[in-house]
């Protein structure tokens, strides 16, 4: 039997109420775990803080210079009605504190669907089991046939090892590490890019055989990164944003950025998220102002999170 929404509380409208959603990057496995691969992916702090209000169904997200309402017919409307719907809100408006640009392969659809969800869901104490089904539901929306990944990392936070099969396990590491995470500017379309390396893999066989060498060079990261072995996780980026440019996700701005990287002093560098614009990550232990101001020097912003470290219970 489907569980009904909850009956939101008389005084909603007099509240105000918060909810937060991580930001996330991929380590190692994008696209691969699409097709039933891992991945290691990092929710990191900087992300997405909504705040619902008394109102109409506004969503707001001054960052993005998003003005609209829920009746309207564009993604994020019907992503947020979608939210609202499950979840059984009304009279409500939403304002979002976004850190993360939109469309930058940080999961920012994930971190706005997860923080919106919390933040309804503190007037009506909805169960989890609900509020991962609203979450999922916007990003039915956002993804068409999401991997799970970006909603995991976005609810979770910290580092963890995810796959269709099993869902998130957080993933231990000896010592956290910092990460340099540039932004192209350019924004993309997630689904659009995965229909297109589907395509590539039904027209062209061979190409199935790269989706599986990700997923071993995802398995051989698990040490490296429990271990806290930067050095090997290093090569693997390099190995990885190889494997994806063979794939043809990758875009001139991300492969500037990723031996601009390289240059500065980076152990090893790729593309995160789906790519064809989006954003970079690189560890460049003791040369992240470098690389950082490599990147600007040449028009890319970026910025540090440090990701890994002992799980928490």
């Amino acid at each position: 039997m489907n569980a009904k929404p909850p009956t939101p509380p008389d005084d909603i409208t007099d509240r105000l109420e918060s909810g937060f959603g991580f930001g996330k990057v991929i380590l190692l496995g994008e696209h691969a775990v699409v097709y039933g691969q891992p991945a290691i992916a990092a929710g990191i702090t900087t992300g997405i803080q909504a705040v619902t209000t008394k109102g109409t169904g506004r969503i707001s997200v001054p960052a993005w210079n998003l003005e609209t309402n829920i009746t309207a017919d564009t993604p994020v409307a019907r992503a947020v009605a979608a939210i609202f719907t499950t979840l059984g809100a009304q009279k409500l408006d939403v304002t979002c504190d976004a850190q993360i640009p939109a469309g930058s392969g940080l999961g920012s659809s994930a971190a706005l669907s997860v923080a919106i969800t919390r933040a309804i869901s503190n007037y009506s104490n909805a169960p989890v089991a609900l509020q991962a089904k609203a979450i999922i539901a916007a990003e039915s929306i956002f993804h068409d046939t999401p991997s799970g990944i970006d909603a995991a990392a976005a609810s979770q936070g910290g580092l963890g090892v995810f796959s269709r099969a099993t869902g998130w396990k957080p993933l231990a590491s000896s010592r956290g590490f910092e990460l340099c995470v540039g932004l192209t500017g350019v924004s993309r379309q997630t689904a659009t890019i995965v229909q297109a390396v589907k395509q590539l893999c039904d027209r062209t066989p061979v190409a199935r055989r790269v989706i599986d060498s990700l997923g071993d060079v995802t398995r051989t990261g698990f040490d490296a990164v429990a271990m806290g072995d930067i050095d090997t996780l290093g090569r693997l980026f390099d190995v990885a944003h190889g494997l994806l440019c063979a794939l043809r996700v990758s875009s001139p701005e991300l492969d500037a950025m990723v031996h601009m990287a390289r240059g500065a002093g980076a152990l090893g560098a790729k593309l995160t998220g789906a790519g064809g614009g989006g954003a970079v990550i690189a560890l460049a232990p003791g040369h992240s102002a470098r690389v950082l101001a490599t990147w600007k020097q040449a028009g890319f912003q970026g910025f540090v999170t440090t990701v890994g470290g002992p799980a928490k219970a």
